[in-house]
């Protein structure tokens, strides 16, 4: 009769959730998030992005967060 393997290590692999980046425009002051970008860095700014509100190219980096996962109840 043979033993069970036991497999040490394995873990399942769990969907890493993707971080946001918060981001502020000068111009009108909404505040708005998109995916995260490897260059992102808190209070960086951005010029190359319109704002969704007001079309305004300027904008802060003032956040970057990763989302909890939901856990079943």
């Amino acid at each position: 009769m043979s033993e069970p393997s036991i497999i040490l290590g394995y873990r399942p692999k769990e969907k890493i959730p993707e971080p946001l980046t918060f981001l502020k425009c000068f111009s009108c002051g909404i505040e708005n998030s998109r995916p995260f970008k490897e260059e992102d860095y808190v209070l960086k700014i951005v010029n190359d992005e319109k704002c969704p509100k007001c079309g305004g190219t300027s904008s802060k980096i003032v956040n970057i967060y990763v989302p909890e996962k939901k856990t079943a109840k």
